[in-house]
């Protein structure tokens, strides 16, 4: 059905930050969303996203590639088929990919790590009945919710083309977690499996 392939990319956290970072640019993209104040995961933030980010000095930048094999991509014929194809198969990686992150930051005292897109560890997630997150342990802020220029980071620093979904499934969706830190880290695939 698909295989993954990783790509990692890896900046000073103040470059990182001067380069790709637009609040107010991509604020105005999480305020479209669904999940906008209703995942913990997702904006508006519940501390300053600068001030939190200013306790690191690295990051990490985890690229995984969802690539399907061409037989998965024919038989995706119907908005369906491909919408249900896209969940479970995302999902799948996001979980791993995302329990890979939270091993590192065991591994890495100190470090933590950004995810992509919204929580989807809930079924219903608390923060629309004004409650406190469930498992806080696990859930992880979105890369993007922070500012960031998700398309800018991929192509310029992972060197990877976003394909969307339109009336195919694509030959590849991409995935794009984080890890923030204050030291920098060789080998830190090391283990690192998808």
């Amino acid at each position: 059905m698909y295989h993954t392939k990783i790509k990692v990319g890896s900046m000073r956290l103040s470059d990182f930050i001067n380069k790709y970072q637009d609040q107010e640019k991509f604020m105005a993209y999480c305020r479209e969303c669904k999940n906008y104040k209703s995942r913990w995961s997702c904006p508006p933030l519940q501390f300053n996203a600068n001030e939190f980010l200013q306790d690191f000095h690295y990051i990490y930048l985890f690229g995984a590639q969802v690539i399907y094999d061409a037989e998965t991509i024919k038989s995706a014929d119907t908005p369906e088929k491909i919408r249900d194809i896209t969940t479970q198969t995302l999902k799948e990686v996001k979980n791993k990919l995302a329990n890979e992150l939270l091993a590192l930051e065991v591994k890495y005292p100190g470090s933590i790590s950004l995810a992509s897109g919204g929580c989807h560890l809930c079924e219903h997630c608390k923060r629309t009945d004004n409650h406190p997150c469930v498992y806080p342990e696990k859930m992880r802020h979105s890369l993007d919710s922070f500012g960031f220029d998700l398309t800018a980071i991929t192509s310029e620093l992972l060197q990877i083309e976003l394909k969307w979904s339109k009336d195919s499934l694509p030959e590849y969706y991409t995935l794009i977690h984080a890890l923030l830190t204050n030291n920098l880290h060789e080998n830190i695939l090391e283990n690192f499996k998808l």
